[in-house]
């Protein structure tokens, strides 16, 4: 636990002055997101051991990194970096079959475009725009990680009930149920203090009303990752935060949350 909360600490302070030069240089966020994206998509396709490491897998890691910066507008555009992306898989197929047959080719397509894809969602909502981006970014960490940890807490201290015992034995209903009640009151507590700093209105009812959803949205990305973690017969991605696994070990939530967050905030206005 002492290890755990260490590098929970340490990981704050890196987002905290991440977040701070951000507010002066943009592209920080970009780069930042970006080079997390690669992460991630090595971990998926190496950690589980679905691809071995090569050109495919340096390939698939750039194509994840470039999508923040595609999104932004910084790089070419999504739709030219997916084509691309797959005729050159396609080609590296037909050219080594034997060693890179359809299962890795299924996933060095699928998981680096929905990881890629969820940064970049990720990057879009921190650089919404000054504050209000500060705002998304914040409602985005509260509906994953203080979902999380409240339902860790609470499955720690009253969990009897078991919410999926074949994918991820430790969770359960009760601390999810306690998880998502400590995202509504981060909600709130989230949007009142940002309805003072940006001395605007916000629809604080909606918001709360919907965090439930958001939070079992993150819950169902966790438990994506922990089938594929599962299937392949690991218990993290990675071990670059020592107590907590790998980078998409606690980014995981946010493969379905950011994606779906800045979906919604595309049609409807919470402010």
């Amino acid at each position: 636990m002492k290890t755990r909360v260490i590098s929970g600490v340490v990981a704050a302070a890196a987002v905290a002055l991440l977040l701070l030069l951000n507010s002066f240089f943009g592209i920080v966020a970009v780069i930042a997101v970006a080079l997390l994206a690669a992460v991630a998509v090595y971990e998926m396709l190496c950690s589980t051991g679905a691809v071995e490491k090569g050109v495919p897998v340096y390939i698939a890691m750039f194509y994840a990194a470039a999508l923040p910066f595609s999104y932004n507008g910084l790089f070419f555009s999504a739709e030219f970096l997916g084509v691309l992306y797959v005729l050159t898989l396609a080609i590296l197929a037909v050219v080594n079959h034997k060693k890179f047959g359809v299962n890795q080719l299924v996933m060095t397509i699928a998981m680096p475009m929905l990881i890629g894809f969820a940064f970049a969602c990720l990057e879009q909502l921190i650089n919404a725009g000054g504050l209000t981006g500060l705002f998304y970014f914040f409602l985005l960490f509260n509906f994953a990680c203080v979902t999380d940890i409240g339902a860790y807490f609470v499955g720690c201290s009253i969990g009897k009930h078991k919410l999926a015992p074949e994918i991820s034995p430790k969770k359960t209903i009760e601390g999810a149920i306690g998880g998502i009640v400590c995202a509504v009151v981060g909600t709130i507590l989230i949007s009142l203090v940002f309805q003072l700093i940006l001395k605007t209105s916000i629809n604080i009812l909606v918001l709360a009303l919907l965090t439930p959803v958001f939070s079992v949205i993150g819950m169902f990305g966790d438990l994506f990752a922990s089938v594929i973690k599962r299937h392949f017969g690991i218990k993290d991605y990675g071990n670059i935060m020592p107590g907590h696994g790998g980078v998409l070990d606690r980014t995981d939530s946010i493969l379905l949350i950011a994606p779906t967050l800045v979906l919604f905030l595309s049609g409807f206005s919470v402010m």
